[in-house]
């Protein structure tokens, strides 16, 4: 419980800091060359009891943010250590219309999907510059997502695949 605690005093922490300093030491918004790739989802310790909600209950998550505005993904509950190459092939084949568009916009990141009416996910985006503690480094991009009341209800951390 205790652990659970620090852990989320620490995103809430890392959070308003960000929030209050986009540009601090510890990092900030990330450039759109440096969200353009292909990221894995890195567990977050207690993960389970800091997200109040899991809108995307596998563990394994894959993303792709494309130069054309699209962003990709998939899930699994199987761990797979995929190449930036491996994932670009498996994600092109996918039909691009049907594909969601992304717009960054400082520290905010929207996400639409022509798919489903009237939806839109808007998630707070940083990007650390340096190492914070074990699970949280350098190169890390870590999203919240909130309930549009200004709750974070949803934290994901992703790391970038080279």
């Amino acid at each position: 419980m205790k652990k659970t605690l620090l852990v989320s005093l620490l995103l809430f922490s890392i959070t308003i800091i960000f929030a209050q300093e986009n540009n601090s030491q510890a990092g900030g918004p990330p450039k759109l060359t440096e969200l353009i790739g292909f990221w894995k989802k890195v567990e977050i310790p207690n993960e389970e009891s800091i997200n109040q909600v899991n809108p995307w209950p596998q563990k394994y998550q894959w993303f792709a943010f494309y130069e054309n505005g699209k962003v990709y993904s998939m899930m699994s509950d199987k761990d797979y250590d995929y190449t930036s190459k491996e994932l670009n092939e498996i994600f092109k084949v996918l039909p691009s219309e049907k594909t969601p568009n992304y717009t960054l916009n400082g520290q905010f990141l929207s996400i639409d999907n022509k798919e489903t009416k009237d939806y839109k996910e808007i998630w707070g985006v940083n990007l650390f510059a340096i190492d914070v503690n074990e699970f949280l480094k350098k190169g890390n991009l870590i999203m919240s997502l909130d309930d549009g009341k200004g709750n974070v209800i949803y934290y994901r951390l992703l790391k970038k695949i080279d």
